[in-house]
């Protein structure tokens, strides 16, 4: 139990360094902002900070991922009898819903993140190993005899979905949250969201 405490309040501290940053990178701009300025703002110490993120870049990252890493995370909690294009779409949704909610915060993400040309490498580097754990996560919905390809595949173009469903949104200063474009890239798709072998 000591051990699962411990656990949550890392986790709940490196979100809250994670959060402050995100407030200072929009307000003073990425290179403007320093560690020392993150973590004051997060009232820790530079070396705390540099116990959960090497370096700067790594923060942003954190920022912009967290909610599909929660939502990997409960993928094993949905039901292996349900179709896989109807995991995923729960799942994108799920990733993507809560962007309305502060949208002017979401989207000065997306142009800080195509501005600025260390967090694009780190990025797409922070992405396959998304990508990665994503296809492990999906595994149940794939037979022993499909090749271990597939769910790559398949977890790679559900993070393109993603992205370019962001970028659009980002983009367009009408639109309230993404959920629609969500629903148009998905019927752009059609069946080949769902390799062979998937449920």
């Amino acid at each position: 139990m000591a051990a699962g405490l411990t656990e949550r309040n890392k986790l709940r501290t490196r979100r809250e360094m994670a959060e402050a940053a995100g407030r200072l990178f929009l307000e003073r701009g990425y290179d403007a902002t320093t560690v020392q300025d993150i973590a004051d703002a997060a009232a820790v110490s530079p070396r705390t900070f540099f116990r959960y993120f090497p370096c700067k870049e790594d923060v942003v990252t954190a920022i912009a991922s967290a909610s599909m890493d929660d939502a990997i995370d409960h993928l094993g909690e949905y039901d292996e009898n349900k179709t896989l294009r109807s995991v995923l779409t729960t799942m994108l949704r799920a990733v993507l819903a809560p962007v309305g909610d502060n949208s002017t915060r979401a989207r000065g993400f997306q142009f800080m993140l195509r501005e600025t040309p260390a967090l694009r490498g780190r990025w797409l580097e922070e992405r396959r190993k998304s990508r990665d754990r994503l296809a492990d996560a999906l595994a149940p919905w794939f037979g022993d005899d499909v090749d271990p390809m597939a769910s790559r595949l398949l977890a790679g173009t559900v993070l393109l979905v993603l992205d370019e469903v962001m970028s659009r949104w980002a983009d367009d200063p009408s639109l309230a949250d993404p959920l629609g474009l969500l629903d148009e890239a998905l019927r752009v798709l059609g069946e080949p969201l769902i390799p062979a072998g998937g449920q």
